[in-house]
């Protein structure tokens, strides 16, 4: 897969995704031209399919916000645990991460830290891993002197490096609190059943652009709250980010990541469930990290991020519902995860006709006594990250203040997000594009291949 950091776009690459869209729209809204029925019915089921998710997210925000428990105790003789850590163009990022290995609370010679970085790399990252290599018996650098292949790639290359019983995976860029490792391996040695636990990505750059403002609210949103009842009602529960932990042995069963797809973790998670493991999701395992803060890079991590979803729903989702062995409320969820991401694009090509359909119908339903309840829609959206604030409040964690202010500016996030995954699937499904790993950006232009 080739690798590319994220630039303004080709001038004709851009107008062919523009003239496909147009041309798609135009047969979808066609129809409704001809028959009476058609936006009016594809109105009530984005009115349905709306109210749904609003009850869903109500009862998913109920659920995340109860107390968080406790795992079990690390064993008195815990596990050795193999930190795996992949880096291109990462040098300060690389840092932070190994600085929190250091620190971290597990017995010092329990944990081995393997820093996989690409020889591609063209901003002192290979100093930097060497240099923590010559300094710490703990650290070892391996270089990968292929061309970048993507995240999926830098984890399998390191992986027969691996030995100890434990893999905890990191993206460079990624610092771990210091009791998130004995944390980890306490749900993986009470419960055979949990294959891969997750924790949280904590943004700490909210103040850097409106954009890495609005991303990291919107990753406390899936993180903290849908996750987390994901995880607890056992339904289809992924572990995106750039952390997560293994037993050795359940990646040895599971295979390599797929190099495939752009989402490999969310590959992965879905053949977890397949073979009947779960993901657990602990809000109290945290990791900071930095979120885009420009366009390019934003769009670029949003667009590889949902055109990966796509690939795994085509490749993956028939192999999930038809296993025996993963629960039917696990496949409900897993399709209607999969069908919410891919409903984006296909209401947003719609919209032409299905908006002045609902322009119609406010204006004809203006005294109705139902448009009384309009208002509150606005509230909803509001009270979700309410409902977030208040819950790492009582659980002592602070947001930048400028996070409280978000919400209002979500509804205009999520549209622009929505013309995202709308590229995306066509990249995917209309112009058949090769698939390209857009890497991250960080500060002055060094690009990352991570999770971030």
């Amino acid at each position: 897969m080739r690798v590319e950091t994220p630039g303004g776009g080709d001038v004709r690459r851009v107008g062919a995704t523009v003239a496909a869209a147009v041309v798609v729209a135009s047969v979808l809204c066609a129809p409704a031209l001809v028959f009476e029925w058609y936006a009016p019915f594809f109105l009530g089921l984005c009115a349905l399919v709306a109210v749904g998710g609003a009850l869903r997210a109500t009862f998913v925000t109920a659920v995340a916000c109860l107390p968080n428990p406790d795992p079990p105790e690390r064993p008195p003789d815990p596990p050795t645990v193999s930190v795996v850590v992949t880096a291109y163009n990462d040098a300060d990022a690389l840092r932070e991460t190994l600085a929190g290995c250091a620190a971290l609370d597990y017995p010092a010679d329990r944990v081995r830290v393997l820093v996989g970085y690409e020889a591609a790399s063209t901003d002192g990252t290979e100093a930097v891993a060497r240099r923590a290599a010559a300094t710490d018996s703990r650290v070892r650098a391996i270089e990968r002197a292929k061309p970048p292949g993507g995240k999926a790639a830098a984890v399998n290359h390191l992986l027969p490096h691996v030995d100890g019983d434990v893999v905890a995976s990191l993206d460079a860029g990624q610092r771990l609190a210091p009791d998130s490792l004995s944390r980890a391996v306490g749900w993986l040695s009470a419960d055979r059943d949990v294959w891969c636990v997750k924790g949280r990505s904590y943004g700490r750059n909210a103040g850097e652009s409106l954009l890495s403002l609005c991303a990291t609210v919107e990753r406390h949103l899936a993180e903290r709250l849908a996750f987390v009842a994901r995880s607890r009602l056992g339904w289809f529960t992924l572990f995106t980010g750039g952390q997560a932990f293994f037993r050795t042995e359940t990646l040895a069963r599971l295979g390599e990541f797929d190099e495939t797809v752009l989402l490999e973790d969310v590959e992965m998670a879905t053949r977890i469930h397949t073979r009947g493991g779960s993901v657990r999701v602990d809000p109290a395992i945290v990791a900071t990290e930095r979120n885009p803060a420009t366009l390019s890079a934003w769009a670029s991590q949003r667009r590889r991020w949902a055109r990966g979803g796509m690939q795994v729903a085509r490749g993956s989702l028939g192999g999930l519902l038809r296993s025996s062995d993963a629960s039917v409320v696990t496949r409900l969820d897993a399709v209607y995860t999969f069908a919410a991401l891919l409903a984006v694009p296909v209401v947003v090509l719609l919209s032409p006709a299905v908006v002045a359909e609902a322009v119609a119908a406010v204006e004809l339903a203006a005294a109705a006594p139902a448009s009384r309840w309009l208002p509150f829609w606005p509230l909803l959206s509001l009270s979700l990250p309410c409902a977030l604030f208040l819950r790492d409040g009582l659980d002592g964690r602070r947001h930048d203040f400028r996070e409280y202010l978000a919400p209002v500016l979500l509804p205009a996030y999520f549209l622009l997000q929505s013309t995202v995954i709308l590229a995306a699937f066509l990249d995917e499904f209309v112009l058949r594009r090769p698939s390209v790993y857009v890497t991250s950006r960080r500060d002055g232009g060094v690009s990352r291949h991570d999770g971030e």
